[in-house]
């Protein structure tokens, strides 16, 4: 017997046809090959990439060659995480890696601080002070202008250049950092999820409108990556797409530097974990979103090799610390202070730790972009060991000690019989290698990160047996390495990061297995519970919506179970569309920048100026249009529920009081959570969910006993924003053969929502 499906005509408006299935199945298949056809995959690679707390032997070659390998691995897991967190839906099980790897660079951007001597640190505030943090990024900036301006005066006195020395040089430089900048925005691409505990979302609305602007806010011109293309374009540099195989490959894409990739990947992974690590993002965003040296010298010299210099002139503007991305950012911490001060006790947050995962997050972004990594740390203590080693071996003669079970006389005798045949060159790496790694592991000598408890810092300190013999700043190095090193303790991803900003990493769960429960984290993958499959496309020529809710259907709030699963959909759909802005890159299209406009007005941003929000939205809140979220709560206020502190809770029923079986509304926002951790997929599809979901919107709009004259009238000029943006994504979709998944979408929406409001 054959199956039927239901579809609409343009042709005969309102009146269903019936169409065979077999029909809908055989037209389905281009659909099955545009979207569901396998992509080619990079190499699998199965590389230990975590920084290393001391040098590894690997054999009795070189140490140089050994770190050029170690390197080139290093890169190759870079390029393996950027590929596959930009398509995060087909490669979720690279979470774990990823997460082990921001621990690895978080921590390694803490080290480095000690490492490195600077004119001033964000470590050097010990505790969270809005005022002396102020004070902090002015004398930042100060610096970086001082150094501008001397710069600016060297030129006009006759120096080249200092980034760029030819035309071909800026093009190459400019092609070697397409990694980071053709995911400009990634560091914030994951904030302010539906998932988000709502009284943290006026923090995370703030770094959400950054990603907003970055992006272009729903305008394919005035998009970032859209600009860095154009700026590749105009100096003959053709990459493949940036979120393909072929940009990691080193023959199709030719970039191999390891600071780039590692910068890139620090941008896509900070915000991968948006719900975990909001400190560290903030952190992050503040660092990054600075003034930068970098991008002043570009800004004045790309002219001279008649190249535009506008990407980076609008980055210095856009991200000023006056009224923008800069200042915002400041903003956005400040808040967050106030949101903790407020609510003592809220759950992974308390003023101490979270200011130290603030500073973290600082130090990340200072520091992946720097040439030097803790293994040149590691090298300058081996370097400085040997050298003290060489001079001193005889003096040691009558040494008792022992460094790892081998005495001390022994160690510093040279040459060795192990190293017979090798140069003195080599001989030397070999020594470094094998004499650090075991002082690593040597106890009472050194006690890992406890140098204060290491007998060997006793012996340099006054009244030691070696003071003298190490000076100030090399005594400084030896107690920053072995402060360094990660305790036998840590055994837990990340236990060491966590020690460092004062957190357990199992109360806050930073580093625990991953979470699974789509109404509280993100990301989260799960088997489909509800599958949506291209083969229950709907066959139309064009798109017809149903009558308004208005005139089908009668909600009967007295029943609280379709209050229940009301309140369920209303706050679980503002996610269908969120996660289209999650990789930067895949937002260049007309599309994506219609979905980013509808996102917009989900946010309560209706603005279509010429200029960017920037402060406004801070400065004058009590201007602000609420948004989708904000309306649900003022719902449940009027209607004198239970107020949710999080979608869960809203899922869970406690709302209205309820038993905890999940009503079929309550199925339906996990099947949309669901739908949306998949856009590229289902993109259309959701664009459809979200055009039935345009319905509600505007039966709420009317209804005066959900909401009052204020709040029915912002979300009228929310559906009347959105009701635009759908006409043009209607107009966008016309000719691709995609209509169908659309309409799918629109009529799954309009059903559930029927059931719901007891239609």
């Amino acid at each position: 017997m054959m199956d039927f499906i239901v579809v609409h005509s343009s042709f005969l408006p309102g009146v269903p046809v019936v169409v065979p299935a077999l029909l809908v199945a055989a037209s389905a298949l281009f659909f099955l090959s545009q979207i569901l056809q396998a992509k080619p995959r990079p190499p699998q690679l199965r590389v230990d990439f975590t920084p290393d707390s001391k040098p590894k032997s690997q054999g009795n070659g070189p140490t140089g060659s050994r770190r050029i390998e170690k390197t080139a691995r290093r890169v190759d897991v870079y390029k393996e995480v950027y590929y596959k967190v930009q398509n995060l839906e087909d490669y979720p099980e690279i979470l774990p890696t990823a997460r082990k790897l921001l621990s690895s660079l978080l921590e390694e951007g803490l080290i480095l601080a000690r490492f490195k001597h600077r004119a001033r640190s964000i470590l050097d505030l010990p505790r969270y002070d809005p005022t002396a943090l102020d004070k902090f990024l002015e004398a930042e900036r100060h610096d970086i202008l001082d150094e501008f301006e001397a710069y600016v005066r060297d030129r006009k006195s006759g120096s080249r250049p200092s980034l760029y020395k030819t035309p071909k040089d800026a093009a190459e430089r400019l092609k070697r950092n397409a990694p980071l900048n053709l995911v400009d925005g990634a560091w914030i691409a994951r904030v302010h999820k539906i998932t988000t505990p709502f009284v943290l979302r006026p923090v995370t609305r703030s770094l959400w409108q950054t990603l907003s602007e970055e992006l272009g806010d729903g305008d394919v011109e005035k998009n970032h990556v859209v600009l860095y293309k154009q700026l590749l374009e105009s100096v003959h540099v053709h990459l493949p797409d940036g979120d393909s195989p072929d940009f990691i490959d080193q023959e199709k894409a030719g970039i191999n530097d390891q600071v780039a990739w590692r910068s890139a990947v620090g941008q896509l992974l900070v915000s991968l974990f948006p719900h975990d690590f909001l400190p560290e993002i903030l952190g992050f965003n503040l660092h990054f979103e600075s003034l930068a040296t970098a991008d002043l010298k570009a800004a004045h010299d790309l002219p001279e090799f008649g190249i535009s210099p506008y990407y980076y002139a609008l980055h210095i503007s856009i991200d000023n610390a006056d009224s923008g991305h800069s200042a915002m950012a400041l903003d956005a911490i400040i808040r967050l202070m106030e949101i903790i001060k407020d609510n003592p006790g809220l759950p992974g947050y308390d003023l101490e730790s979270t200011w130290k995962r603030i500073q973290a997050g600082y130090l990340l972004s200072q520091s992946i972009n720097e040439d030097e990594t803790i293994d040149d740390y590691h090298d300058k203590v081996a370097d400085l060991l040997y050298r003290k080693a060489k001079l001193s071996g005889r003096i040691h003669c009558s040494s008792r000690a022992k460094i790892g079970g081998r005495a001390l006389p022994s160690w510093f005798s040279f040459p060795h019989s192990p190293f017979d045949g090798l140069s003195d060159h080599e001989e030397g790496d070999v020594w470094k290698e094998e004499f650090l790694t075991t002082l690593a592991d040597s106890k009472p000598w050194v006690y890992r990160g406890n140098s204060a408890k290491s007998m060997l810092m006793h012996s340099l300190s006054w009244k030691g047996k070696m003071f003298g013999a190490f000076t100030h700043s090399e005594t400084e190095l030896m107690r920053t390495w072995i402060d360094s090193l990660p305790s036998k303790d840590d055994s837990l991803p990340g236990g060491m990061y966590c020690r460092r900003v004062g957190t357990k990493a199992n109360n806050n769960n930073l580093f625990s297995a991953l979470q699974s429960d789509a109404a509280t984290s993100h990301p989260v993958f799960i088997p489909h519970q509800k599958e949506w499959s291209p083969c229950k496309i709907i066959i139309t020529p064009g798109f017809i919506s149903r009558a308004p809710l208005a005139a089908t259907t009668n909600l009967r709030l007295s029943l609280p179970v379709n209050l229940d699963a009301f309140l369920a959909l209303w706050f679980a759909h503002p996610c269908l569309l969120e996660n289209t802005v999650s990789s930067p890159y895949q937002t260049t299209t007309k599309l994506a920048a219609l979905s980013l406009q509808i996102l917009r007005a989900d946010l309560g941003y209706l603005s279509d100026n010429s200029g960017i929000a920037g402060m406004d939205q801070q400065l004058h809140r009590q201007r602000q249009t609420p948004d989708l979220v904000s309306l649900g709560l003022e719902i449940i206020r009027r209607r004198q529920l239970f107020e949710p502190g999080c979608l869960k809770d809203v899922l869970e029923g406690s709302s209205c009081k309820q038993s905890p079986e999940r009503s079929e509304g309550r199925d339906f926002a996990y099947d949309m959570l669901d739908w949306a951790m998949r856009p590229k997929r289902n993109g259309v599809f959701l664009l459809g969910l979200a055009r039935g979901f345009l319905d509600l919107e505007v039966w709420v709009a009317g209804r005066e006993e959900l909401l009052g004259r204020q709040g029915r009238a912002a979300l009228g000029r929310i559906v009347e924003r959105k009701a635009e943006a759908f006409e043009a994504v209607l107009e966008d979709l016309e000719g691709t053969g995609r209509l169908g998944e659309f309409v799918a979408g629109y009529e799954a929406a309009r059903g559930e929502i029927e059931k719901a409001l007891g239609a």
